[in-house]
């Protein structure tokens, strides 16, 4: 919760302890980045006016960090120039100034039930396009974009999936494969590569391939699957 209204902050931190929810707080943008460093979190809720760095620049930078929080924005202007720099940021809900409790409790009990896809990929436009689609569908998404981050967050990152791309610019996807099927060996691995005429080597550790480009609609469709959506709507 980043808001550099003290009452506010406090007020919305033991409501939502009192539902169960871990809470932590900031007065500002600096102190936020500092707690997204070291702490994860599903959600971030954050207030678009603030001195120093808005909820929509604050947000860009968190999702450097750690791309797989969701970002609620609330303000005071929600028709207004600051919630279209909110969704152009990546904001997944905005919600007006003073803050419904009753409107807000739905929204962090349906972030906390999504999937969580770690995508390891060079190609940052590309990253981002599945980053954006994915949260439109209901996923959380982590992001790397070479070897030596992949295999880090293989190892400690929370994920159900994981998107591997075969050829990364830094070395391959197979140990980032290898480190995700010795250290989370219940979750789903597709493997993404731009190579159709090598085959698939590695097809008896994988749940699915898709060549570049990309079909968008065929990876929904894939992750629907694995996490049996399709079955649940």
């Amino acid at each position: 919760m980043v808001d550099d209204e003290e009452d506010i902050r406090f007020n919305v931190r033991d409501i939502l302890e009192d539902f169960g929810y871990e809470v932590d707080t900031a007065a500002d943008g600096g102190e936020a980045i500092e707690l997204v460093r070291h702490n994860r979190y599903d959600v971030a809720l954050l207030d678009y006016m603030m001195p120093g760095m808005n909820g929509a620049e604050l947000y860009r930078q968190i999702r450097r960090i750690r791309p797989d929080i969701v970002a609620i924005m609330i303000t005071a202007y929600a028709g207004g120039d600051g919630a279209e720099k909110a969704r152009d940021a990546g904001t997944w809900r905005i919600l007006p100034k003073p803050l419904d409790l009753q409107a807000l409790l739905p929204l962090i009990d349906e972030v906390s039930r999504w999937p969580i896809v770690l995508v390891v990929d060079d190609d940052e436009a590309f990253c981002d396009n599945v980053w954006q689609t994915l949260q439109e569908h209901d996923y959380r998404v982590n992001l790397a974009h070479t070897e030596a981050d992949g295999v880090k967050k293989a190892g400690q990152a929370a994920y159900q999936t994981a998107i591997v791309d075969l050829r990364l610019n830094d070395g391959d996807g197979r140990q980032v494969i290898e480190i995700v099927k010795r250290v989370r060996p219940d979750a789903k691995l597709l493997i993404v590569t731009g190579a159709r005429d090598q085959g698939d080597p590695l097809s008896d550790m994988v749940e699915g391939l898709c060549y570049k480009p990309v079909d968008m609609e065929q990876l929904l469709q894939m992750l629907d699957r694995f996490h049996s959506k399709e079955d649940n709507e």
